[in-house]
């Protein structure tokens, strides 16, 4: 299994490796952001409402600027396009950190998910475009490793940095000053994170041209791949939405979690996650990968009921790993799979619409959330996100068994696709 991945790792490419220096940077910033922000919105005197209003300004953003994205990625090269977005988004991130105001912080939230929609869309052709057959499911799983050891990494450094800041200098674990200065410190690593983008070789079309808005829609009303991808994209966004963004918040205000054991719990999940990871293609040999990715999301609801149930801080603790390492693990795999049962023309079209359409399903079902909780209603969007969990899980299988063994639509004209 393990000398697998070493002589994979020896034949990836030097952008391949330059990616996965700052898939794992990037993936460190965002672990220890994620589990202080939401606590420190709420730090700063704002509810859930505001904050799924926050969630859903930053997810409905992304989205909506996943197609634009796609142009300017096929514009000015992949390269650029990370660089301008990453350095953008840090200057966006300090802003954020520093302003408190209603206004400031949804404008800001809005400009943090345009910022950050490229590194998003970009992500599955560049790494499809920069591997071979072989090695590409090993590039994928190793990704995706990367950014849960990483957020692992993150989320503990995360949760642990409140009391260094305590001790040196003598203010509260849980004082706004203490959740401040730990999202400066994940800035920095943001900034670092760059620096591997420097390295990067311009590839000739490595971000397939995009096409224009109009064919895009044709597109979709024509593919019944595209369709059925973007409906499973949706289905979990809006399940994902009414739950995700909200975890922290209801470990600390429902369990009376410190942040600490926050982010110890979420790095545990994580690690869970890695593990996962590296063992799913061994399963997808086993069973295959529709059905893998189909079972482990269903594996995931009894967990998420427990969690949603208990008031035990242990057990809810223990349920969160195992939701998490169940719906996320597949992500490698259905990710490559929806690359690989498109046409290469139509990958980036088709990387913008799931993209759109989880995000902008997020965006919704976040901001109902929100407001839900923000009444003392947790227990509905746990049993709303089952639903939409067991919907995508039967659909998945439905729709795409029989692309496992490498069928595809038959190609459309160039017309059909923008080009």
């Amino acid at each position: 299994m393990m000398s697998n991945y070493v002589q994979a790792l020896k034949n990836f490419s030097t952008n391949a490796r330059m990616y996965l220096a700052f898939s794992f940077l990037t993936s460190l910033y965002v672990g220890m952001a994620s589990v202080i922000f939401n606590l420190y919105i709420i730090k700063l005197g704002y509810n859930e409402q505001f904050l799924g209003l926050i969630i859903s300004a930053t997810m409905i953003a992304t989205g909506v600027f996943a197609f634009p994205a796609a142009q300017v990625c096929d514009r000015i090269g992949s390269k650029k396009s990370l660089l301008v977005s990453c350095i953008l988004s840090s200057i966006v991130s300090f802003l954020l950190y520093i302003l408190t105001g209603q206004e400031w912080l949804l404008l800001l939230s809005l400009l943090s998910g345009i910022v950050s929609t490229v590194p998003t869309i970009i992500a599955a052709p560049f790494m499809v475009e920069n591997s071979t057959a072989e090695d590409r499911i090993y590039l994928f799983s190793f990704n995706f490793a990367l950014f849960v050891v990483a957020t692992v990494m993150g989320m503990a450094i995360g949760g642990y940095l409140p009391q260094v800041w305590s001790s040196v200098f003598g203010v509260d674990g849980g004082n706004i000053l203490s959740f401040r200065y730990t999202l400066y410190a994940s800035l920095a690593v943001s900034v670092v994170s760059i620096i591997p983008l420097f390295f990067l070789r311009e590839k000739k079309k490595v971000c397939v041209e995009a096409p224009k808005l109009g064919s895009m829609i044709k597109e979709l009303a024509a593919s019944n791949v595209v369709k059925r991808l973007v409906t499973i994209s949706c289905l979990i966004g809006f399940g994902a939405g009414l739950i995700v963004p909200f975890f922290n918040v209801y470990f600390s205000k429902m369990l009376s979690a410190s942040p600490g054991q926050i982010g110890l719990i979420f790095a545990l999940a994580q690690a869970s996650m890695a593990v996962g990871a590296m063992a799913v293609p061994f399963m997808v040999s086993r069973i295959g990968k529709v059905k893998t990715v189909s079972l482990t999301y269903l594996m995931s609801i009894p967990f998420l009921i427990v969690l949603a149930i208990s008031t035990n801080l242990y057990v809810a603790g223990a349920a969160y790993v195992l939701r998490m390492l169940f719906m996320n693990m597949s992500v490698p795999i259905s990710n490559s799979f929806s690359m690989e049962i498109v046409h290469s023309e139509e990958m980036a079209s088709v990387s913008s619409l799931t993209s759109m359409g989880n995000y902008i399903a997020i965006a919704v079902s976040s901001f109902i959330a929100g407001i839900l909780m923000s009444y003392g209603s947790y227990l509905l969007p746990y049993a709303a996100t089952c639903l939409f969990y067991l919907a995508a899980a039967v659909l998945y299988f439905r729709f795409f068994r029989k692309y496992e063994d490498g069928h595809r639509e038959p190609a459309r004209t160039k017309a059909a696709v923008g080009q």
